[in-house]
């Protein structure tokens, strides 16, 4: 996740936002006692963006010998059981990619405020909504995961649901059905209809009793550690490891601020 470093000036953002070095100090520090509009503030915080100029956190980072770039992760606060180890899945192997790349992970407030102590964000089983909520807050690189957002600005992964049942057809070649905990974005959850002929969502621990006899394609290690005494379940390895390896390669590339013409990738 490192990245070269450009040495962009407070100068240079205040040039580009058209305001004074002042002004662009008071918004990056959020000082309260200065009357300043939010539209000069947003200005300011999409130069800062565009520019790759890093104040508060990382600035202080630079400062040692070895720099260290930091990753939020936003996660929904209002998980259930079920919810909450799918999602910790995702950040064990978001984190241990993140060491292997010499970054830290740190977890995010679950509320849609400004964040100062991250360079990106990767947000994981948010709504659009909840997205664009902290969109609307931050002016760092953010990324989205099992959420589709259709907005260039961003980069989102979610899983390749066509090549995930091609893999499942080729396993059983018998009727099968997909089981999953469901994505709160109702698109994706349009696009797993979609994809399977038949498709049972598990939204809580109460509902795995419930998982009808046969064949099951699953491809969230809980519900796999969850059913592993059945015979009939195929989970293939690895989804949760190439996405967070996805979600790392996107960093990078938010973080350069290099052109880049694909802002959607599908993982499988």
């Amino acid at each position: 996740m490192r990245t070269m470093n450009k040495k962009v000036t407070i100068k240079d953002v205040a040039e580009a936002a058209g305001v004074c070095k002042a002004t662009v100090s008071y918004v990056l520090n959020d000082r309260k006692d200065q009357k300043i509009s939010e539209e000069t503030k947003k200005k300011v915080w999409q130069v800062v963006n565009m520019l790759g100029y890093r104040p508060n956190a990382f600035a202080q980072n630079m400062r040692t010998a070895v720099a260290r770039q930091m990753v939020g992760v936003y996660l929904p606060s209002d998980l259930n059981a079920l919810e909450r180890a799918m999602c910790l899945d995702f950040l064990e192997e978001l984190i241990a990619v993140a060491r292997e790349e010499d970054a830290n992970i740190v977890l995010l407030p679950s509320v849609p405020e400004r964040v100062n102590t991250a360079d990106a964000i990767v947000t994981f089983f948010l709504t659009r909504e909840q997205f664009f909520a902290l969109g609307e807050s931050n002016f760092i690189p953010i990324l989205s995961v099992d959420c589709r957002i259709d907005d260039a600005l961003f980069f989102e992964i979610a899983p390749d649901y066509a090549a995930l049942r091609a893999q499942a057809d080729a396993h059983f070649q018998a009727p099968y059905r997909y089981v999953c905990i469901p994505p709160r974005d109702e698109t994706l959850k349009r696009e797993i209809e979609g994809a399977f002929e038949n498709v049972t969502f598990v939204r809580g621990v109460s509902d795995l009793a419930s998982i009808p006899e046969g064949n099951c394609f699953i491809t969230q290690t809980v519900l796999f550690e969850a059913l592993s005494g059945r015979k009939d379940v195929f989970c293939p390895d690895g989804l949760e490891r190439r996405t967070a390896e996805r979600a790392a390669a996107c960093i990078r590339l938010a973080l350069s601020h290099e052109p880049c013409k694909q802002h959607i990738f599908k993982v499988s």
